[in-house]
């Protein structure tokens, strides 16, 4: 028990120092920031129950014990079973000549687009570099904090960077990545158009999936990469996020 005890009291000081990491990169506003905040306060307070049971000589029943190692090993495994899939769609390599990009929306900064945005807007500017027949939809609503859509933020840096006008669609409505597909999808007249999703890597599964279910036949994702100093924070808050929109029916 001393030994479990420890091991809860590194990964809660490790959580919280996460947390002020993540903060520290993203702001106080950062989506999913509290996740790594209450991990931590509650690995502590395990750590406190466990010290107190060792002094005071408590013993878990053989009952009681089962059913934790149980709920942990259920637990652990369908987390890794979703984080293998998410990092496994990561990986995929992009076919080429596809006939549409869908660039997914991230948070602009006044007119300006986010380190977030930028991955993803630079991968579909060297897609569309090598692929001259390739349109693409720049999706995203404007949002608290953006004085435009994300959308003309897209299209604008986009055309900064050499890409043509007319080769660039606008979807400026959306405001999650269910309406970035759907709004999207819209806008593609042909029912067999092969459409590549491009988003960071940790978000191509959800995306892709989310794409299918709304009726693009043929969807390829295409891998962006993410801030290296909160790597680990996008794919585990992804975990959770495909879990919802499976729920929910999204996916």
């Amino acid at each position: 028990m001393k030994i479990i005890s420890i091991l809860f009291l590194i990964i809660g000081l490790l959580s919280l120092t996460y947390y002020v990491i993540v903060i520290d990169y993203a702001g106080v506003q950062a989506s999913f920031a509290w996740f790594w905040l209450a991990l931590g306060i509650l690995c502590v307070i395990i750590f406190i129950a466990f010290c107190l049971m060792i002094r005071h000589r408590i013993i878990f029943s053989k009952l009681v014990k089962t059913i934790l190692i149980l709920c942990f090993v259920i637990g652990f495994g369908v987390f890794a079973f979703i984080e293998g899939t998410i990092i496994l769609y990561a990986n995929k390599k992009s076919d080429k000549e596809l006939d549409y990009l869908i660039v997914l929306g991230a948070q602009v900064k006044g007119t300006r687009v986010s380190r977030t945005l930028k991955y993803r807007l630079d991968t579909a500017f060297h897609y569309l570099e090598e692929n001259p027949n390739t349109k693409v939809i720049v999706s995203g609503g404007q949002g608290s904090g953006e004085d435009i859509s994300e959308a003309q933020a897209m299209k604008e840096y986009l055309v900064s960077k050499g890409i043509q006008e007319k080769r660039i669609l606008m979807e400026d409505r959306s405001t999650n990545t269910n309406e970035n597909i759907r709004y999207s999808r819209n806008l593609i007249k042909e029912t067999d158009a092969r459409v590549g999703i491009v988003t960071n890597g940790f978000h191509v599964f959800r995306a892709s999936r989310i794409a299918k279910k709304q009726g693009l036949e043929e969807v390829h994702p295409i891998s962006a990469p993410s801030g290296p100093v909160i790597h680990i924070h996008y794919y585990v808050r992804e975990v959770f996020a495909v879990g919802k929109d499976t729920l929910v029916g999204n996916m």
